[in-house]
């Protein structure tokens, strides 16, 4: 399995983080990674995230309050994506305030984007976005962070 972290990067509305502020740590791979041309793949997003913090989910939709993840891929010749990224086990909060409910990640997250294996070499990159909080004092952050990763 190949992995590259992901790093962050200057965006509008979604400022980067230096490390120290970073409560989101990324893993990035693609399995299995010696798939070959008609194959299928994943592509697996690893979060660790620090003790405290929660990361907001991919899954919902709320007109106002947290921001779900994000994620854009860039134009790739090797990989066919295939539906969309999906969410393992998230948790799910009902907040009445935001007339709704959201789903969050605590500790660990992982999201996985199937795809098919077009060409034989080639590398998978892109950007995830999103909002992260701290729960004891209501912090919140948007952020932005790239991500590549080779097959």
């Amino acid at each position: 399995m190949v992995a590259m972290a992901a790093t962050a990067v200057a965006a509008d509305n979604f400022p980067a983080s230096t490390p120290a502020q970073q409560p989101v740590k990324w893993q990035v791979s693609v399995v299995p990674a010696d798939a070959k041309p008609g194959d299928a793949v994943e592509i697996v997003f690893d979060a660790e995230i620090s003790h405290g913090w929660i990361l907001y989910s991919s899954d919902f939709n709320l007109e106002i309050g947290p921001r779900p993840a994000k994620f854009t891929f860039d134009p790739n010749a090797g990989l066919a994506l295939v539906g969309s990224i999906q969410p393992v086990k998230p948790q799910w909060k009902t907040d009445e305030s935001l007339g709704g409910q959201y789903s969050y990640f605590a500790q660990h997250a992982e999201f996985r984007q199937k795809a098919r294996v077009v060409a034989a070499s080639g590398s998978v990159s892109g950007q995830i976005t999103g909002q992260t909080c701290f729960e004891e004092s209501g912090l919140c952050q948007l952020f932005r962070e790239a991500f590549s990763t080779g097959r």
